[in-house]
């Protein structure tokens, strides 16, 4: 009796284990359904060019492959001065991004979650969202008018207080500055939205403790609001690392040959050689060192995530 008993717990187990095993059942197929279009999307624009890496080792001109070469075109990129000008340029815009344009966000989300009024809560918000739905090139061209010196609305404003007419666009020197301006103005309340999800999820019994604990705004924002946010903070910068140095449509439509010195970036200087000069082999292996170099900033975040998790896990894995 007992071995029967012992035989058909052990049947049942298997039985179990292969239910277990069913990766589409009735309650889940909508779900990959619905998931499908964005692994369509990362096969044919992310893995079927991947191959393409291979022209970096080889001399590839607009008449065809010619010879494998190797490290050639990695020697000859690192030898050009232009290349690592272009190089430096992208990380004064990416320093800005972290310094001005990561916490610009978070903040504007705190101060969106302390107002008390919905409708004007509302009405800021969705003004503040709007211009995420703007292409590049239509914001460069509201920027560039209300920036110009002659007849832009900021330069009549500085000409009203008795300020000489500035260039803003032409002037390289500030521009980085310019231009991270205009990135939040296209970006903070869009970007905002995920934070405003997260302030949502604390639970407010504990501004009510804070209260009658005598915490007032700003202690309440330090010792809540801010604990409350970290796991999303954390996990939106370790993600921002993926396309870190993604900066081409952006500057390429500010780009002129006044603020050149500091627009010329790494994607653009890539444009240039491989499609402008037709360059392939070396454009594919600028493009190569700067995916590499995305990926150790990714790995490197990963890395020190788990330093400040819980659990002692990164973001990623």
């Amino acid at each position: 009796m007992e071995i029967a008993t012992k035989t058909g717990i052990a049947s049942d187990i298997k039985t179990s284990k292969k239910k277990k095993r069913r990766i589409f059942t009735s309650a889940n197929i909508m779900l990959y359904l619905m998931f499908l279009p964005v692994v369509i999307y990362y096969i044919i624009w992310a893995y079927v060019p991947m191959p393409g890496i291979a022209l970096a080792f080889a001399d590839f001109r607009t008449g065809g492959f010619k010879r494998w070469v190797g490290l050639e075109n990695f020697e000859f990129i690192f030898s050009l001065p232009f290349f690592w000008k272009a190089f430096a340029n992208t990380w004064i815009y990416i320093g800005l991004r972290y310094l001005i344009g990561f916490p610009a966000p978070i903040i504007f989300a705190i101060l969106l979650n302390e107002l008390r009024q919905q409708k004007f809560k509302k009405t800021v918000q969705t003004i503040s969202t709007l211009p995420h739905f703007l292409s590049w090139v239509i914001v460069s061209g509201i920027w560039i008018t209300l920036l110009s010196p002659s007849a832009g609305f900021i330069n009549a404003l500085r000409h009203a207080i008795g300020l000489e007419p500035y260039f803003y666009v032409a002037e390289f020197r500030t521009f980085p500055l310019t231009f991270q301006v205009i990135s939040e103005w296209k970006g903070i309340g869009y970007s905002s939205i995920i934070y405003l999800a997260a302030l949502a999820a604390i639970d407010p019994e504990m501004y009510e403790s804070a209260v009658l604990d005598g915490a007032g705004r700003l202690r309440q924002i330090w010792y809540i609001t801010l604990p409350g946010l970290k796991p999303t903070i954390l996990v939106l910068f370790v993600l921002s690392f993926r396309g870190i140095l993604n900066l081409f449509e952006p500057l390429y439509v500010f780009q002129n040959s006044a603020n050149i010195k500091t627009t010329e970036v790494l994607d653009t200087y890539i444009y240039k050689v491989g499609l402008v000069q037709a360059r392939y082999s070396v454009s594919t292996a600028m493009g190569l060192f700067k995916s590499t170099v995305g990926l150790f900033f990714t790995l490197l975040a990963n890395y020190f995530s788990k330093k400040v998790t819980e659990d002692g896990r990164g973001i990623l894995f």
